[in-house]
């Protein structure tokens, strides 16, 4: 587990790793801030780590994953900013919809 002092540099090294192709170590340190008990205040920042935490979920196929940073997240906006929470939730669904669509049909 990385620790970070900042969601900013999290989200930092998650483009940098996601830039040369490294989708899981991009994933586990977006998790990383999520579930971060130091991070547990809600900054304006943490609705962009989501959404980008959402992108790469998206794109790996992570259903259980999405669920899991989207229940860190609630946890986090809860009791600061419903707003964003709402507005994460309904990325949250445009992404699960994105994910379904792009299943492969047997």
């Amino acid at each position: 587990m990385q620790h970070f002092q900042k969601p900013e540099n999290a989200l930092r090294r998650a483009d940098e790793l996601y830039a040369v192709g490294q989708k899981e170590p991009a994933l586990v340190a977006l998790h990383d801030v999520l579930s971060s008990k130091r991070h547990r205040t809600w900054q304006p920042m943490m609705e962009e780590v989501m959404k980008r935490f959402l992108t790469i979920c998206v794109e790996m196929r992570r259903g259980k994953a999405s669920k899991d940073g989207l229940i860190q997240y609630r946890i986090i906006c809860q009791q600061m900013n419903v707003n964003s929470l709402e507005e994460g939730e309904a990325e949250g669904r445009a992404a699960l919809l994105a994910w379904d669509a792009a299943r492969p049909r047997t």
